[in-house]
Formats: C-alpha cells, structure tokens, sequence
C-alpha cells in the first residue's frame, strides 16, 4: 500500500501496521516473528501490509509472539487527544466496603484506573468479581490483598496481577496514607 493512500480494507490495514510496528520495536524480522508464533513469513508479510485475512487463532499466537494482548492488536487508534493529565480533583469518587476509590477518567476502550484509600484497616464484608485483569500497585504505605483465598501482602512498590474473575478484596495493612492503584483491563 502507497503511503497516503486510502485503504480499501481498513481492519486488516490497520491490523498489518500494529503488527509491524510492535514487531520492530522488538527488533524482530519477518522470520523471527514467524518462528515465535509458529506461522510462515510470507503468511505474517501478507497480514502486516493487509492482504490476508487472519483468523483469531493466528491474531492470539502473533499477539502472543509479541507479548500483546489480543485486544492490543485489535484495538482501533486512539483517537482524540494524545496526552491527557487527570487532575487531583478529577475523577467519579466513591466509597466501597469502608475504601475510597476514585475513577481516573480515560478513554472508553482503555482499560480502567482507579485510585484506591482506606480509612481502616478492616476487611470488606464481600469479594469483588471484575471481568479481566486486575492489577494492584502500591503507591504508598503497604496493603493486603485476599484473592481466592490466598492472602498476599504488598508493599511500597509492589505489584500484583490476576484475573478479576476469582474473589477478591484488599485492605489497608499500613499507615493512613497508604494509597494504590487498581487498573482493570
């Protein structure tokens, strides 16, 4: 495809372009990736400039090949504003199971941040259920988190990943300032 012209297949254009750039940026040729994902190269050559029509089996093992996720891949371009500042007094801010959370505002597909605080140092009386990743980072001060029954304590700096779908419920194991923050994908 000429640069500046319009696309005539526009999904699996734009497929073609991300799967490039990310092959790239890792510094791999057309046969690394192809040895990684366990897919020929003229097959990868023809998604990258958007002849071929992948099925989701090959969009997963080349998102996997990569360390994306599928839905990196899949993802239309972020349209709007390239850069966004979310100000300390901005955001949805609610009270859950004794816990401050504030929603840090973002783009809809992206995935969701929230600012989490609590006041004690009790338990919340139910788990959560989320569809999709969950991560916990530590910002300040040191929490607990209960996840399925298995108990984790996390420090200043310390994160933890896993899938919203099991029960889970955190609470503050450190001073009044503790504060992390919970992205969902």
């Amino acid at each position: 495809m000429l640069s500046g012209f319009p696309s005539t297949n526009g999904f699996e254009t734009d497929l073609g372009a991300r799967v490039r750039t990310l092959r790239r940026e890792r510094g791999l040729t057309l046969k690394g990736l192809g040895r990684l994902a366990g897919l020929s190269h003229p097959f990868l050559s023809q998604v990258e400039r958007g002849l071929a029509k992948p099925s989701v089996s090959s969009v997963e093992r080349i998102a996997a090949a990569l360390d994306v996720s599928v839905a990196h891949l899949w993802a239309p371009p972020r349209q709007g504003e390239a850069v966004r500042v979310v100000r300390r007094d901005e955001g949805a801010v609610a009270e859950h199971h004794g816990a401050t959370l504030r929603e840090l505002p973002g783009e809809p597909a992206a995935p969701t941040l929230r600012e989490w605080t609590a006041a004690n140092r009790r338990w919340p009386a139910e788990a959560a259920t989320e569809p999709g990743e969950v991560a916990i980072y530590v910002a300040r001060g040191s929490i607990e988190v209960d996840v399925a029954g298995s108990l984790t304590t996390l420090e200043e700096g310390d994160t933890l990943r896993f899938d919203g779908a099991l029960p889970h419920r955190l609470r503050r194991a450190g001073g009044t300032s503790t504060r992390a923050l919970i992205v969902t994908s």
